[in-house]
């Protein structure tokens, strides 16, 4: 039985997605303003929000949203 030739070429392109860090910055009249940056690491890595917590990628820093209790009168 003759082995299956697989013939070798190139891949197709595929586009990556983008980054869009441009939606972590706000401008306020001529200030720029940073969202959240992780304490650890500094200004230039942002934190990420998911599921009520704020997330490092990097150095997996985790600060958790304080829930707050029903108020009762």
């Amino acid at each position: 039985m003759p082995k299956k030739i697989i013939k070798k070429g190139k891949k197709p392109h595929k586009n990556k997605p983008t980054s869009k860090k441009y939606t972590k910055y706000k401008i306020e009249g001529e200030k720029i303003i940073r969202e959240k940056f992780c304490p650890r690491c500094g200004p230039g890595i942002f934190l990420m929000y998911s599921q009520g917590r704020l997330y490092c990628g990097k150095c997996h820093y985790t600060s958790f949203d304080k829930k707050e209790a029903p108020k009762t009168d």
